[in-house]
């Protein structure tokens, strides 16, 4: 069944990726915990994103492919699972592009991001496109010069960067008076500027990347109110490590709050996109897709963060746990959705492609590994695939950098084991590559070492143990050998190279 748009009235789409966001902080699907790990019992709510739900459908099991930030814009991008294969790098200039392929269609292609790490030191991922709008200054981005250094309000090794990162994010932001001079306000305020000069002219894919609720937290304070009133700490960018060797309860429970700060404010400048969006009707020939890119965890496993990055240890790819690689998406299709649509077959990044591709009649090019989901929405299929698999690169030859492999009943997260071929440490880390590390005016190569919970595989039951509390891979070896077998299969159909293969072949239990 084609449901590609018909050409008289083409289908418009809008992707909006917030970076950082966990599942359980978007209220539309619902289980929230009555005490988070962090300490907080406060309840996240995020009407304007509930609202597209409400209206169009919510995917139950949305899953992160390659893992982290910068391979998930290059999945998306590209439909193939980058993590068999690359690394954190630059986008090649051999890879076809998603702007590429509806540029040929006919589209006008827009990308408006604050995201940094796309753009920065030539990384280029806004190749393809009509038009890219980079709004500066997250994280350490030299943009802005004065004042000349401020000094952080908390204990450096506390900190994931340095006192010079910090310094020069917090003067980027210096110059907000208003909240709308935020970085996620602004950028989700240029793309609806954007849609009133451009919609009228259709067929267009536009592209929101918002790098909020990635840390540094630092939203209006009356945010940070909302969930910690009264806190005398304050915690906006922790070193990623087990937070009860670095933070005390409160200020886990404050930097959990200014995350929460950070999600509501991304929620309320979504709500203003979405309401430039109905003010110029743009339902009826509008996809729109809304979207995490990873999680993080505060307090769970006790660990804050997403892996092991600190300045006094060797850095960990974690396994992706659910709060790390169950995250959001929620969509309106139409024509295809319904208000109040609920998608349990899986989908992931790679599939984004190749639906855009479906619904606006552009030409597929070699070498896709995704899928389109459009038969989840037209009833023609329950699922896609029979697993999801979520990973680190696998390109670097050593031990760990689990893989997450997902059927509907269990999971298992698998690394490589310790061989001659992968050893226990290499030398660099980041997605898979040697990363400068600035400290106390240093440049530090890291070295990657697994700990013992990214080395050991671990099987868990999705329906009896959502959040995976329960190692159960010792009284059920079988299963964990067909996850890896799952695993194995993968890797073969999508070309990845025998050696990062093999050691993920062998049996490690039973």
């Amino acid at each position: 069944m084609s449901v590609s748009a018909n050409s008289s009235n083409p289908m418009n789409f809008i992707i909006v990726i917030s970076d950082s966001l966990r599942r359980d902080h978007v209220s539309a699907y619902g289980a929230q915990p009555e005490r988070w790990a962090s300490g907080g019992t406060w309840s996240m709510q995020t009407p304007n994103i509930d609202k597209l739900a409400a209206q169009g459908a919510l995917f139950e099991n949305y899953h992160l492919g390659s893992f982290p930030t910068v391979l998930n814009r290059r999945e998306m991008l590209t439909g193939r699972s980058v993590f068999t294969y690359g690394e954190w790098e630059p986008f090649p200039d051999k890879e076809t592009s998603m702007p590429e392929v509806l540029n040929a269609a006919g589209y006008k292609t827009m990308l408006i991001a604050d995201t940094p790490h796309i753009f920065r030191s030539g990384y280029h991922y806004q190749r393809g496109f009509t038009g890219w709008d980079w709004i500066r200054g997250q994280e350490s981005d030299e943009y802005r010069t004065n004042p000349d250094f401020i000094d952080p309000p908390f204990d450096l090794r506390k900190l994931r960067s340095n006192a010079q990162s910090y310094s020069q994010h917090t003067r980027n932001l210096n110059y907000a008076r208003y909240e709308s001079e935020y970085f996620a306000p602004t950028t989700f305020r240029r793309a609806s500027e954007w849609l009133e000069m451009n919609a009228t002219e259709s067929p267009f894919c536009l592209i929101v990347d918002t790098f909020d609720p990635h840390e540094p937290w630092d939203p209006p304070q009356w945010y940070v109110d909302k969930f910690d009133p009264g806190a005398d700490v304050q915690i906006t960018f922790p070193t990623y490590d087990f937070w009860e060797e670095f933070l005390s309860a409160d200020e886990l429970r404050n930097a959990h709050a200014r995350y929460c700060g950070e999600v509501s404010m991304v929620d309320r400048w979504f709500g203003h996109l979405m309401d430039t969006v109905d003010a110029m009707n743009l339902w009826s020939n509008t996809a729109v897709l809304f979207m995490s890119d990873h999680g993080y965890l505060f307090g769970e496993y006790g660990i804050t963060g997403k892996s092991i990055m600190t300045h006094n240890k060797p850095a960990s790819p974690l396994p992706l746990f659910p709060a790390i690689s169950h995250i959001p998406m929620l969509g309106h299709i139409p024509g295809f959705t319904s208000a109040g649509d609920r998608i349990s077959g899986f989908v992931q990044p790679q599939d984004i492609l190749p639906t855009l591709i479906e619904l606006g009649g552009a030409e597929c090019p070699d070498g896709i590994h995704g899928h389109s989901f459009m038969p989840l929405l037209t009833g023609e299929a329950e699922d896609i695939r029979k697993a999801s698999i979520s990973s680190h690169s696998v390109v670097g030859m050593v031990a760990g950098r689990p893989a997450t492999v997902r059927t509907h009943d269990w999971t298992l997260y698998m690394g490589a084991p310790v061989s001659a071929e992968t050893p226990i440490s290499i030398t660099g880390y980041g997605g898979g590559t040697a990363v400068n590390v600035l400290r106390d005016d240093q440049v530090h190569i890291r070295e990657e070492r697994p700990i013992d919970l990214s080395l050991q595989p671990h099987l868990y039951d999705n329906q009896a143990d959502p959040d995976h509390q329960v190692d159960l891979i010792d009284e059920n070896p079988e299963i964990a050998r067909e996850l890896q077998g799952f695993l194995v299969e993968y890797l073969e159909s999508v070309g990845t190279a025998e050696k990062y293969i093999a050691p993920r072949r062998i049996h490690r239990f039973g």
